[in-house]
């Protein structure tokens, strides 16, 4: 048997040919009846091997999958495909940031500034979800040159997109006018000392400075403008501006540049410009006039043309809101903190239906609140949600002044001025939901202790609520049906002998927050 093995790896003698090869080493069974159970004989290089245990089999063809094989063949090609199927079609997600991002209850904080004004609500990044574009003014005493601006935040997550900072305070901000680089986006005009400036959302970068037509100067004192149609035909709307209070200064949207100069008849000096189908201008002596855009746009083509406005009613009240057939009324006194203001409640027949005085207050702008009842997720607030959410600012009876070495700002930069007398005030903020139902109540949503510092005039404060009237705002945010309440204000804080300017930015789901507000005492 060794021998017969050994002829298995002898080598190839060289003297065969290649085809003698060939014959030698196929293995060509002896016997060809494969019915017969005998052992098959293989013969190679002259030796023979007969295998006698084995039987070799010899299936051709595949055998038929069985049930489990075929499944587990079918998921295994499902998986294959799964994740190129949820990337293009599941995920909504056929632009560049359009993923859906849920809000959360957030808050941010910023020291050293004061945050003033209305809050807007403007584009970003994110297609899916807005974002919040706010004021502010630096802290008394800040040695920074470039310590006011605006900040804007990311809506859902409270983090800062961009800060535009600059030396002057700004009055203003307008985000809901004109869109000047057409990329489907409107842009923010914000009024200061030196001018009209317009800044893209997105990237906080100034797009132009109003300046005059022969483009070497800035244009100063201008209020913030409306839009009127283009004029110069470059796709972009233009603007309309109050300049020097006296007369209106029509802008290139587009590049800021001036276009033309209108003296206003019948006006000594404006004190509110608005559109509302026509142009409106409110004179400082209360009277209202209208002009029309086509003529604004005659006297534009021809400066021989004779612009006549005529005088209107004027029926605006500012301190009044109304709901469907309830009015609410805001009066606020005079001499803050010893003033005392009141909020009344009347029906579509002037009725008194309720009232709330409040002393050493100041009634902040009421904001209207509406939910629709078929849409509201909790039972308890179905059919109730309609009112207004009020901002109270109420002064306690407590003062006191600071000392000469007291510091204020956060760089501890020491009040040189030691016959400037300072005082600290404490106000109580209160955030009020008044509900128009059957029993007309204000509810509560929270409470703030607010430091206030005055220079020894008690008109020179900050934070001031002049700056306050419009920090609430009830908006969708994330655009997921649902309002989210949106709250700022300002305090100092003290840390020994150090006193330091704060400013907060709160965001509160208010849909889902309203059960608990339901449940609340008076």
């Amino acid at each position: 048997m060794t021998n017969s093995m050994q002829g298995i790896y002898s080598p190839l003698p060289q003297s065969l040919s290649d085809s003698d090869s060939d014959k030698e080493i196929s293995m060509e069974p002896i016997c060809d009846n494969y019915r017969k159970k005998t052992a098959p004989v293989y013969r190679q290089n002259g030796h023979s091997i007969q295998i006698k245990d084995d039987i070799i089999k010899i299936k051709r063809g595949a055998s038929k999958m069985s049930t489990t094989r075929k499944v587990a063949f079918v998921c295994s090609i499902i998986l294959c495909f799964l994740p190129i199927i949820i990337f293009l079609w599941v995920l909504p997600c056929s632009e560049l940031h359009t993923c859906p991002v849920k809000i959360k209850d957030w808050t941010y904080q910023q020291e050293d500034v004061e945050l003033v004004g209305e809050i807007h609500l403007v584009d970003g990044l994110y297609k899916t979800n807005l974002n919040l574009a706010i004021l502010y003014k630096g802290s008394y005493h800040s040695p920074k040159l470039l310590k006011h601006g605006v900040l804007s935040f990311i809506g859902t997550t409270g983090a800062v997109a961009w800060d535009f900072q600059q030396e002057t305070e700004p009055h203003q901000m307008n985000c809901t006018v004109i869109d000047v680089d057409s990329n489907g986006n409107f842009d923010c005009l914000v009024v200061d000392d030196k001018g009209l400036k317009a800044i893209e959302t997105v990237s906080g970068q100034a797009l132009w400075h109003a300046h005059s037509a022969e483009e070497k100067k800035t244009v100063r004192d201008l209020s913030l403008p409306v839009a009127i149609p283009d004029l110069n035909n470059d796709g972009v709307d233009e603007l309309l501006s109050v300049f020097e209070r006296k007369s209106f200064l029509v802008l290139s949207g587009k590049t800021g540049r001036a276009l033309a100069y209108i003296q206003v008849p019948g006006c000594v000096e404006i004190s509110k410009l608005f559109l509302n189908v026509h142009l409106r201008y409110l004179c400082k002596n209360g009277t209202l006039y209208e002009v029309t855009i086509d003529a604004i746009q005659k006297f534009i083509a021809d400066s021989r043309f004779k612009i006549s406005p005529h005088k209107i009613n004027y029926g605006i009240n500012e301190n009044v809101y109304m709901a469907g057939n309830m009015r609410l009324t805001v009066t606020n006194g005079e001499d803050c903190p010893k003033c005392r203001s009141i909020i009344t409640l009347t029906d579509e027949n002037n009725k008194l239906v309720k009232s709330w005085p409040f002393d050493n207050a100041y009634i902040l702008d009421p904001k209207f609140l509406f939910f629709d009842s078929a849409k509201t997720k909790s039972d308890s607030s179905k059919g109730r949600v309609n009112g207004f959410i009020v901002k109270i600012w109420q002064w306690s009876e407590r003062y006191r002044k600071l000392r000469p070495s007291a510091r204020i700002h956060k760089r501890n930069v020491l009040m040189i001025n030691v016959n400037e007398t300072y005082f600290v005030r404490e106000i109580s903020e209160r955030v009020a939901l008044v509900m128009l139902n059957d029993t007309n109540n204000i509810i509560n949503v929270s409470y703030t202790e607010i430091s206030q510092i005055c220079d020894g005039n008690s008109d020179n404060c900050q934070p001031s609520y002049a700056n306050q009237k419009d920090s609430l705002l009830i908006a969708d945010i994330d655009r997921d049906g649902s309002k989210e309440l949106v709250s700022y204000y300002s305090t100092y804080l003290k840390k020994n002998d150090d006193w330091r300017l704060i400013s907060y930015l709160k965001v509160l789901r208010l849909e889902e927050e309203l059960p608990k507000l339901y449940g609340a005492k008076k």
